[in-house]
């Protein structure tokens, strides 16, 4: 009888947290080689046909997917759909068939070629997650030349509760996996912005990446644990190892019930000071999931996404009719909806048509910039005529992003108030008292918030971009990363700053970045006046656990107390204390 394999135990990047157990399954990375030869000239069209017929089934075989995720999640459809644009973009299949047409080579090889070169331009670009994108292409080439060589070979069909172990998963095998149940997903490659975190995120399994040579150490039929929040993996555990993990699991499944039995209770503070929990969401599908989790109205809709999904570009009615859809999904709740924030790395078919060559997108023509600029107006202007249409059957707010200063504002108050006339003399219905609002995202914005708290109803602040562009750093660069940090000096003055403006011009103020969704930061935020808290909807059970152990009082005495230090760890340690004080339970009497 064969010794039983020892415990390992590898540590990646946990990208969706859970504790999983299950057998392995592994999906070998079979890489196809793509055969090269030369061919005659006679025999070109026959490689060019061979070309297109590929891409033209490959295509079908992502719409057919896609058609199965249409009513599940959204963010998988527009992936399936991002895949979908390259196999007809000019990059790839224009220079497959120059490769082809002037060198005479074979269909795989042209092909081969027009990867490699883009492949190249991903690797000489410094952010990680636009990097990240070039498995992408190399996705879209191995679905291609599958069908060149006749070997698709169809859907992923591991058995319930396994561990799937991959070097990578492409989106497709990604979307179409939480239906197979399987427990957790493991991979070589990868990070935080890879599709595999952000759709195991999104359906909620238990996923590590990163592991670099997991798919060398595991055996099919391994016993796997799997921590994805701490990033840990334990292959043949023992039993001890087993049963801390399963009390662990217990432990997580238990504060999670306590958590969602809190869903109807108001996020009230131990001086019945109430808090409102919002949430932050791409499109109307995920209404139903915001509400479940305690949400009482949506602080944050993007709709940017309704341009990046490769279709038509949408026009007056489609605004208005998927905002019909949202009003109708929130009973009367209110909801706040940006208008559309494209640019950067965010990119719709329109922006990159413009091929602006922007040395520095992040702080090139982007957001209201790009409403403003001939490239964009007249989408925003159909946006605004889509959503002031629809503001007559439900409470909506109006936002705009990116705003640096009063001009800006006051340029696209100037285009609402055009749209209105416009609207009236059609004798079309509409909110005339509809709330318009700004994003503070920029220092410029929240250092002269007092002035544009006197010309629009409402703030948000973007805290994900006013922590990047207050410290001048790349959140994904890991050269930089340690530099953002939402507990910096810098960042509370700026949001007291902002938070002291509106209520001086007697107006809501939301803080609607990541800092809203961190359990820790709460009473920071709560602390420095503010009252609303805009998230990812999972994060507000555990946001409203801890804003009801908590009151204004105590939170004003931890930012006096935070106020006489000079740096972000220093804030964070007095903090963390005061967390631990509140949810340490009381102490019996003696």
């Amino acid at each position: 009888m064969s010794e039983p394999r020892p415990e390992i135990r590898r540590t990646g990047l946990g990208v969706s947290p859970g504790i999983s157990f299950g057998r392995a399954y592994l999906i070998g990375r079979d890489t196809l080689k793509a055969p090269r030869h030369h061919i005659e000239p006679d025999d070109v069209d026959t490689e060019l046909a061979r070309l297109h017929k590929a891409i033209a089934l490959s295509d079908k075989q992502l719409a057919k997917i896609k058609e199965k995720l249409a009513s599940e999640n959204e963010s998988d459809y527009h992936i399936i759909t991002a895949h979908q644009m390259m196999l007809h973009d000019e990059h790839l299949v224009g220079a497959a068939v120059e490769y082809i047409k002037e060198n005479s080579i074979n269909a795989e090889w042209g092909l081969r070629r027009a990867v490699d070169d883009i492949r190249a331009v991903f690797d000489s670009i410094e952010d990680p997650y636009l990097r990240e994108r070039k498995s992408d292409v190399e996705f879209v080439f191995e679905r291609v030349l599958r069908n060149l060589l006749g070997r698709e070979t169809g859907p992923l069909a591991p058995p319930p509760d396994a561990v799937v172990v991959a070097y990578d998963l492409s989106p497709a095998d990604t979307a179409q996996l939480h239906k197979a149940a399987v427990s957790g997903l493991i991979t070589d490659a990868g990070g935080k912005t890879s599709h595999t975190a952000i759709i195991a995120r999104a359906h909620e399994i238990p996923a590590v990446v990163g592991l670099e040579d997991i798919t060398e150490v595991v055996e099919t039929d391994d016993f796997l644990v799997i921590d994805g929040a701490t990033g840990v993996v334990i292959v043949n555990p023992s039993a001890a190892t087993v049963a801390e993990y399963r009390e662990e699991q217990r432990r997580q499944v238990a504060a999670g019930m306590h958590l969602h039995s809190m869903k109807d209770l108001p996020a009230r503070l131990r001086d019945g000071v109430d808090i409102q929990l919002l949430a932050n969401i791409d499109g109307p599908d995920e209404i139903d999931a915001a509400l479940d989790y305690g949400a009482v109205g949506i602080g944050l809709y993007r709709t940017e996404y309704l341009y990046m999904t490769g279709e038509a570009l949408p026009d007056e009615e489609k605004h208005y009719q998927t905002t019909l859809k949202l009003l109708e999904k929130m009973k009367g709740r209110p909801a706040t909806i940006r208008t559309f924030d494209l640019g950067a790395d965010k990119l719709a078919k329109f922006v990159e048509e413009a091929d602006l060559d922007e040395a520095n997108p992040a702080l090139g023509l982007r957001s209201v910039r790009l409403c403003l600029n001939d490239i964009g107006r007249e989408l925003f202007r159909a946006q605004l005529r889509g959503l002031l249409r629809a503001s007559a059957h439900g409470p909506i707010k109006l936002m705009f992003p990116m705003i640096s200063g009063i001009s800006e504002l006051r340029a696209v108050k100037a285009i609402v108030d055009d749209i209105k006339i416009e609207l009236r003399t059609k004798g079309q219905d509409f909110d005339e008292q509809i709330k318009l609002g700004i994003m503070i995202e920029m220092p410029s914005a929240a250092l002269t918030a007092d002035l544009l708290s006197r010309e629009c109803d409402f703030f948000s602040i973007g805290t994900n971009d006013l922590i990047q562009y207050t410290m001048a750093v790349d959140r994904v660069n890991e050269y930089v990363s340690y530099l953002y940090e939402p507990l910096h000096p810098s960042i509370l003055r700026l949001v007291g700053m902002v938070a002291e403006a509106a209520r001086a011009a007697n107006i809501p103020v939301t803080v609607c970045g990541e800092m809203a969704g961190e359990p820790m930061i709460a009473a920071v935020l709560i602390g420095l006046g503010i009252r609303e808290l805009s998230m990812s909807a999972v994060s507000i059970p555990e946001v409203k656990d801890v804003i009801r152990q908590m009151a204004v009082a105590d939170a004003e005495r931890l930012i006096t107390k935070v106020k006489t230090v000079s740096t972000a760890a220093e804030v964070r340690a007095i903090v963390s204390a005061y967390m631990f004080a509140i949810s340490a339970p009381p102490k019996k009497p003696s």
